[in-house]
């Protein structure tokens, strides 16, 4: 019997036997053939799984919302934090920049919000929120950034409240136009050129001889005895134009803006003596 022969002779016995006999075989087999590929199957597997979203960690959409409501409470906090330390900055600044207390009295600083006034009127008056039971009495003097003259307090205080007319809205003042940054003791202009200012348009006018030695960024300091000891000397404006006066070329108009719209400012010191000694407009 040839080779051929024996092998289909094998075949043949091989059908004939059950299934049962032929599985642990054909098995055995398959996992030989498998072998290689399982470490790569496994590998594979796990990839996967490592890469698939598991849905019950998920946020549904209320809980996306709160953390996104969270989220800008928290930044809400802290620009505002940010906002609160640049205005205290601001404060510590105005308190280093107070005149010396000398000669005009014990006196104390009040931080006060503004919360009222008038935006299209530069010389509306401002509503503060603090009166005489924070001692602010009439004749206070509003202060900004220490050295800046804001306005004063009007004859009207209440328990909790008060109102501050700015500077630009007391009609004509009087005042000395100086260079701060050329200031010395021996300089024979440190005194300033005194001059007498009139309201215009939100800021100051003022005419003086075309020999004086005024120039633009100068600064207009008040020197006027109708206003407390306190506010002597301290800044109202800044000279923003120099033009020749058309009706006499032998003077010129000088225009003064104020350094800080009062209008505009949100907070300020208001120095007050510590007894109703003040002066009432």
């Amino acid at each position: 019997m040839g080779p051929f022969s024996l092998a289909m002779l094998v075949v043949l016995v091989l059908s004939l036997l059950p299934t049962n006999w032929l599985i642990p075989w054909t098995n055995r087999l398959s996992e030989i053939v498998r072998l290689p590929l399982v470490p790569l199957g496994d590998v594979a597997t796990s990839v996967r799984i490592w890469l698939t979203v598991d849905g019950s960690d998920l946020a549904d959409r209320a809980q996306f919302d709160l953390l996104e409501t969270e989220r800008n409470e928290y930044r809400r906090r802290f620009h505002a934090a940010n906002e609160r330390v640049r205005e205290l900055e601001g404060l510590v600044k105005s308190l280093r920049g107070l005149p010396p207390t000398g000669g005009v009295g014990e006196f104390m600083a009040i931080e006060v919000d503004v919360i009222g006034g008038d935006p299209s009127n530069p010389a509306s008056p401002l509503r503060v929120n603090a009166g005489t039971r924070r001692g602010i009495f009439p004749g206070a003097v509003a202060v900004h950034r220490g050295d800046t003259l804001v306005g004063r307090v009007l004859a009207d205080v209440g328990p909790t409240t008060a109102w501050v007319r700015p500077a630009v809205g007391f009609g004509l003042l009087d005042a000395r136009l100086v260079n701060d940054q050329e200031m010395a003791a021996d300089s024979p202009s440190r005194d300033g050129v005194p001059v007498q200012l009139t309201p215009d348009n939100g800021g100051w006018t003022t005419t003086v001889d075309r020999a004086a030695a005024i120039e633009v960024g100068m600064v207009a300091r008040l020197h006027d005895p109708g206003w407390s000891r306190f506010s002597q000397g301290l800044v109202i404006g800044v000279v923003r134009d120099i033009s020749t006066l058309e009706s006499n070329p032998t003077r010129k108009t000088v225009r003064i803006d104020v350094l800080n719209d009062p209008q505009r400012l949100d907070h300020f010191l208001i120095v007050s003596p510590k007894s109703n000694e003040g002066e009432a407009p």
